[in-house]
């Protein structure tokens, strides 16, 4: 895979960044980071890209219409977040994977590659 873009949606600036820097520096093409559910799917109208990151609550709601529009798409994505429930994510997106906040960038990174290259989910990673 040459061209590899993750498309990240966090609205916390720090972790956003955290995440980004560490994606780039493993060759990753970031899109975002989006605070809001509204600006992912504006750029989800537009391009696809090879996966996801998806912090769960954002300043306009809940993600999932995010996660429904990648999954339709059969794009992989790792939800990451500190609030939600790990297992009824999976429940209700199991195609997907999970990792708990807070979860260091660099295994956030290996995740979401994992996922990519077996394009099957990836269970969750444990905290740290």
């Amino acid at each position: 895979m040459t061209h590899k873009t993750v498309l990240l949606v966090e609205d916390e600036i720090f972790v956003a960044m955290d995440i980004q820097m560490t994606l780039e520096d493993e060759g990753w093409t970031v899109a975002g980071p989006f605070p809001s559910t509204a600006e992912a799917l504006s750029y989800l109208d537009k391009d696809t890209p090879t996966c996801a990151i998806l912090d769960v609550r954002l300043t306009d709601g809940d993600v999932f219409p995010v996660a429904d529009r990648l999954r339709e798409a059969s794009v992989p994505f790792v939800f990451h977040s500190g609030h939600a429930d790990g297992r009824a994510l999976e429940e209700a997106y199991p195609e997907s994977a999970f990792c708990q906040k807070p979860c260091l960038p660099t295994s956030l990174v290996q995740q979401v590659e994992r996922l990519v290259r077996s394009n099957r989910p990836v269970r969750q990673v444990a905290a740290g």
